[in-house]
């Protein structure tokens, strides 16, 4: 856009006087002056260049928007336009900051999701594997493991409802715990490397293994 000498040496306050008049070309003649310099101060603080063009931009129009009400210091509007400038690159910092935290309660609550998902792999047929493995124990063995992982009794209630000594009975559930951890490496046998440990801990880890 050409702009006339005449502009080019008039200060900003003389400037915004004739914007205030409908001046298109006094506007132009700022916004030159000030694209650059503004530009280069968000640019230390922003990365985004984008995001960069877009705040000076918005800068720049609303010394159009608000040329009625606009005030110079000293003849410049520089400091008004640094102090705009300072504040929008604040607003944009915090709103990052803003999504950095969403994203992070994000990533922990898609991680509790992933946990119930998780839970979900011990299916049906897991079921039945861990079901058969407990159906082949010896009977008080089974026993053991039924009262305590089913029906949640202490070694003390079940060695008293079996009429077993609580060393026998720990024994028992320590034998049927690995049995039953065996039996879940065995179901998940075929899944990836990648995937083995994880499946295999929340298999253990939803079983109470």
């Amino acid at each position: 856009m050409f702009l006339p000498d005449a502009l080019l040496s008039l200060t900003d306050e003389e400037l915004l006087h004739l914007m205030r008049s409908g001046s298109e070309s006094a506007f132009a003649v700022l916004y030159e002056r000030y694209w650059e310099p503004l530009y280069e101060g968000a640019g230390k603080r922003l990365g985004n260049v984008a995001e960069v063009q877009d705040i000076v931009q918005d800068i720049m129009e609303s010394i159009w928007i608000k040329k009625q009400r606009l005030s110079t210091k000293n003849g410049s509007l520089e400091p008004y336009l640094f102090t705009l400038l300072k504040y929008r690159i604040i607003d944009v910092l915090a709103f990052t900051r803003k999504q950095e935290i969403c994203y992070h309660a994000l990533g922990q609550f898609l991680t509790l999701q992933e946990h119930h998902v998780l839970e979900g792999l011990i299916s049906k047929e897991l079921q039945a594997a861990i079901d058969r493995e407990i159906a082949s124990m010896p009977v008080n063995m089974q026993k053991v493991i039924q009262l305590s992982r089913q029906q949640d009794h202490s070694v003390a209630e079940i060695a008293r409802h079996l009429s077993l000594s609580e060393q026998t009975v720990r024994n028992l559930l320590s034998q049927a715990i690995r049995r039953l951890k065996s039996c879940v490496t065995h179901f998940y046998n075929d899944a990836s490397p990648d995937t083995h440990s994880i499946f295999m801990a929340a298999a253990i880890a939803v079983l109470g293994l």
